[in-house]
C-alpha cells in the first residue's frame, strides 16, 4: 500500500481548475439572457472533465491555450478602456478586469508547469 498525500502543487492545480470553471460559469450565466453561449459552456465542461481525470498532457495544452487567451484578454482590456492614454481612468471596474486577467495568466502558468511537476513526481 502506497500512501501519499496531496502535494501543494496539486492544490494549486485544483485552484486553477476551479478558477477557470468559475470564470466559465460566470460568463455562461451572464450571457444566458442573450441565449445559449456554447463557448462558455465548452470551457466549463473541458475544465470540469480535466479536473476529474487530471491528464498531464491536457494540462499542458489547456495551460498554453489559456495563457494565450489570458494575455489576449489583458490586451483587450487595455485597448477597450484606452489605458495607455495619459488621462485614462482606472475605476474599480477596470481594475477588476485587469486583476482578473492577471490572475488568469498566473493560473495558466500553473497549468503549464503542472505538466512538468506531475511528470517528474516519481
Amino acid at each position: 500500500m502506497n500512501k501519499r498525500g496531496i502535494t501543494f502543487y496539486e492544490v494549486l492545480l485544483f485552484a486553477a481548475y476551479a478558477f477557470f470553471i468559475l470564470l466559465g460559469l460566470a460568463w455562461f450565466f451572464m450571457s444566458f439572457s442573450g441565449g445559449f453561449n456554447p463557448t462558455a459552456f465548452f470551457i466549463v465542461v473541458v475544465f470540469a472533465v480535466q479536473a476529474y481525470y487530471r491528464h498531464r498532457l491536457t494540462n499542458l495544452i489547456l495551460g498554453v491555450l489559456a495563457l494565450f487567451f489570458s494575455i489576449f484578454m489583458l490586451m483587450d482590456v487595455i485597448s477597450t478602456y484606452n489605458l495607455m492614454d495619459k488621462h485614462a481612468v482606472y475605476n474599480g471596474f477596470v481594475k477588476g478586469f485587469i486583476l482578473m486577467s492577471l490572475v488568469s495568466v498566473v493560473m495558466s502558468v500553473i497549468l503549464v508547469f503542472g505538466y512538468l511537476k506531475m511528470s517528474f513526481k516519481e
